[in-house]
């Protein structure tokens, strides 16, 4: 697994388009909450309590994120327990971003990794955008905004493995 920091404006695609989205309108409002968020949809909000060994706590999960698409297993069977067993230090890796979020960082990055899938005779690269930063509900403590989604590249290949499913199934 390789998790490289990467500036926003490099973020490429409609992915890196929406995490631009969201990136200026957190600056605009200061990290407030506002009912015109965008992309509200495909966030999801975890507790600020992140120690950066584990994932903090998940609270919201928006109907169309990455995220619950992954967990749901829109990308097949097992494949979120696949991308986490792929190596024994995920979660340590990941909950890094959400701690230095944790502590007031904007947390733009890159992971990339090869997955293979139970049953699965070759590995899958997956890669992915991700926003980390703090957001203010209007409570004492703010919560982790995290928006997650997949680069051009997973998308392309996504689209090819449901190609090659549709393809095999008739």
């Amino acid at each position: 697994m390789h998790i490289k920091r990467v500036d926003p404006a490099n973020m490429t695609g409609l992915a890196g388009q929406h995490i631009q989205e969201l990136d200026a309108y957190l600056r605009q409002t200061d990290g407030a909450f506002r009912p015109d968020m965008p992309q509200f949809n495909r966030v999801v909000f975890t507790s600020i309590k992140a120690s950066g060994d584990h994932i903090p706590q998940i609270g919201y999960v928006g109907k169309n994120s990455y995220i619950k698409e992954v967990m749901e297993g829109q990308f097949g069977s097992d494949f979120a327990s696949a991308i986490r067993n792929q190596d024994p230090q995920f979660d340590q890796a990941v909950a890094g971003g959400f701690a230095r979020a944790a502590q007031g960082d904007r947390v733009f990055e890159l992971v990339e990794m090869e997955v293979t899938p139970p049953g699965a005779l070759t590995n899958i690269p997956v890669s992915y955008y991700r926003l980390i930063e703090r957001l203010w509900l209007g409570t004492p403590q703010p919560v982790l905004v995290n928006l997650t989604l997949p680069t051009s590249a997973q998308f392309h290949e996504h689209l090819f493995l449901l190609d090659r499913a549709h393809l095999t199934a008739n």
